[in-house]
């Protein structure tokens, strides 16, 4: 069974470990939409990728509470 012969010092550790680190991710500018995304990778906003449609635009959703307080805010014609 393999054993080290010493302590590993807190410096040879930390160099080791120096490539261990988060790197920032790059973005680049789309050229259709304007958009940050990743390079080589699909334009959620569009679903394109490489100029062709990958998958469906995305719809926003109505939250329920936004939809009922537009139908509270309108009233109907008061009747004679």
């Amino acid at each position: 069974m393999a054993v080290p012969k010493q302590k590993v010092s807190p410096s040879r550790r930390n160099m080791r470990r120096s490539h261990d680190r988060a790197i920032s991710q790059s973005f680049i500018e789309d050229k259709k939409s304007g958009e940050l995304r990743r390079p080589h990778h699909i334009d959620l906003s569009t679903g394109m990728y490489r100029g062709k449609q990958i998958i469906a635009k995305k719809v926003k959703k109505i939250d329920a509470d936004s939809a009922q307080t537009d139908n509270a805010t309108i009233e109907a014609p008061a009747s004679k």
